[in-house]
This record gives structure tokens, sequence and C-alpha cells, in this order.
């Protein structure tokens, strides 16, 4: 008793977003699903990366936003030149967020996050994210 499987309609597209130092006191936006209003059915977002040039190992805090409030996720540290310098691999995200499994973003639903200290002047984290809508 086989089905055809159901695959979006359209294309998966790519969601970044560089930490800087000014990102540390209040949650910004990483990625935010279509409201219903327009057309939005929800995301499925995956393989969420950090890359840092930082030289200090940095803490990420993640939030879900829903009518307007955050709710915490968990909270990730991001090894000092994670994935810049040549030595460290690239920190994945979900795997401590969400068992490394894709996280689904309901319409008007937004992935928030912040560091927990300041990025050094100059430094920045790199934040990506492959995002298919459903």
């Amino acid at each position: 008793m086989g089905s055809t499987p159901a695959f979006p309609g359209l294309p998966a597209t790519t969601a970044a977003h560089a930490l800087m130092d000014t990102d540390f006191a209040a949650f910004v936006t990483f990625y935010e699903a279509a409201s219903e209003a327009s057309g939005g059915n929800g995301v499925l977002l995956g393989r969420l990366r950090a890359a840092s040039d930082c030289a200090i190992a940095t803490t990420l805090q993640f939030a879900r936003r829903l009518s307007g409030a955050d709710y915490v996720l968990g909270e990730v540290q991001v090894p000092a030149g994670s994935g810049t310098d040549g030595s460290t691999a690239w920190t994945d995200l979900m795997d401590p967020l969400n068992l490394g499994r894709a996280l689904t973003l309901a319409p008007g639903e937004a992935l928030r996050v912040r560091a927990k200290v300041a990025v050094a002047a100059g430094k920045r984290i790199d934040l990506t994210a492959e995002v298919a809508p459903l």
C-alpha cells in the first residue's frame, strides 16, 4: 500500500545571518516563516550551522517567537575559530537544539538567536540553514 510522497512545490532556500558585536543584548530574527495570510504553510529548517572567527568560544541562545513572545529552545557553544581556522569544524547547531533533526516552523513563527556575550568588534559568527517550504 504505497503512496507517492508529496514534495514542496517551491525549492529550498538558504537562510543566513551574521552575528556581530551588537547581537547579544536582545534576540534577533534568524528566519521567519511566511504567515498564513501571505500564503505560508510553515517551513522545515535544517542543517543549521555556525562558523566563527572569534578568538574565544561563544554561547548562542536560540528561541522560537510565537505570537510576539520569545520562548527559549536552548543554548549551543560555538568553539573559537569554528569553521574558519582550518582545524576546527563548523558547528552543527541542530544536534543540541533538536537532537539533530530538522526543525519545523509554523506559519508566522520565527527562529531567533542572540550571543550570550558580545562578539568582539571586527569578528562575527555566521549562521546558515537550509529552509524548505511545507
